[in-house]
């Protein structure tokens, strides 16, 4: 059977940061985290959300796993939990069989954690209903910052993520030729994204001159000699995401690509070089919009960058109100972008590594310093 230390995610971290805690026991429930506290990749709760699996992990005790009978055999195969309680759907409500655990840990009225951004109301509900003298609060913040440090595994599934969409629309945008439509072309990126090795594709925006200016998906336009194209795209790895932003120029530059270009590049370089121990994301939009306002370049998004790793958007955030600071082993993308609604816009995303010794990118495939030129 898997050993926990053979896990992706940090289950020691998650260990003594439940033991840790306000909590006499957190309850896992959502996608995201039950693949970091498992270390198996079920799918069930996003594709049918009553079906629920739930750990609940007591302090100081090995967690207990609930899951539908159905799953039962492809969770023993992947996982290092050894006790599983299984129920069978439609006769038995899954939330009766957590309060069972519950009871049998002697837990009936204590403080329990649950993911109050997933756990949906009726279940929240039937929990109290069954255990009246529990008292239930969200856990959230507790399971985000474990996974906001990153362990060497999950950065070098990351790093394989990221190149591999970013390689993915090289090869999308070099074979691009004028006549094709937005459709056809972001077709294609999406072929190379799973040859890249994902398991899905996760993101797909694309566009082409005017539309360039917005952030929607491909549609009927066909590209023509002197377009923009523009993509925000990513897949999903192994349980992780990509999200890689990319720019290109079907023909040749003009003077005023070169000096929008250069203007975001200088912006890019600025952010990302703070992203280093000690310094907030609100920090790092504030001296964002200050470049973007120097440059004469105009800025309206609610972020320029996030975490990423089991979700698309992570804490830290590169955002007006986030005051969590930046410690060693956090990742961020950093999302330099520019948009002048119905005429063009520009794209570049990229994700770095926070050490004590100053960023890292990960994403180092397809050098993105010049627009490339198809």
């Amino acid at each position: 059977m898997k050993r926990p230390e053979e896990a992706i995610g940090n289950i020691a971290g998650l260990q003594q940061a439940i033991d840790n805690s306000e909590f006499d026991a957190v309850l896992i429930v959502s996608p995201e985290n039950l693949r970091y506290a498992s270390d198996v990749l079920l799918t069930s709760q996003i594709k049918i959300r009553d079906r629920l699996t739930v750990i609940v992990w007591a302090r100081g005790r090995a967690p207990i796993m609930v899951i539908c009978v159905v799953w039962e055999a492809l969770m023993r195969r992947g996982t290092w939990i050894e006790d599983l309680r299984t129920y069978r759907e439609f006769y038995q409500r899954p939330t009766d069989l957590v309060a069972e655990v519950l009871r049998e840990l002697k837990l009936e009225g204590a403080r329990i954690g649950y993911e109050g951004e997933y756990l949906g109301g009726v279940y929240c509900d039937e929990l109290r209903q069954a255990l009246p003298g529990a008292v239930l609060a969200p856990c959230d913040k507790l399971l985000q910052r474990v996974r906001s440090f990153k362990t060497t595994r999950e950065i070098e599934l990351l790093r394989h993520a990221y190149n591999g969409t970013a390689n993915a629309l090289l090869a999308t945008f070099l074979s691009t030729v004028p006549g094709q439509s937005e459709r056809s072309i972001a077709h294609r990126l999406s072929d190379n994204i799973m040859r890249s090795g994902a398991d899905a594709v996760t993101t797909l925006i694309f566009g082409a001159g005017s539309n360039t200016g917005l952030h929607v998906e491909a549609g009927d336009y066909r590209v023509q000699a002197g377009d923009i194209l523009k993509s925000d795209c990513g897949g999903h790895y192994g349980g992780y995401y990509s999200n890689v932003g990319r720019t290109a120029k079907l023909g040749a530059l003009t003077d005023e690509d070169r000096s929008i270009w250069r203007r975001l590049r200088e912006i890019q370089h600025a952010l990302s070089d703070m992203l280093r121990p000690g310094v907030s994301g609100r920090e790092i939009f504030e001296h964002c919009v200050a470049l973007h306002r120097e440059r004469d370049l105009p800025f309206a998004f609610g972020h320029n960058g996030h975490g990423v790793g089991l979700m698309i958007h992570e804490n830290p955030l590169i955002a007006p109100h986030e005051h969590l600071v930046y410690e060693a082993g956090m990742v961020s993308t950093v999302e330099t972008r520019v948009r002048w609604p119905g005429r063009v816009g520009y794209h570049m995303e990229d994700l770095y590594l926070v050490t004590d010794d100053g960023p890292v990118q990960l994403s180092d495939a397809f050098d993105n310093e010049e627009i490339l030129v198809v």
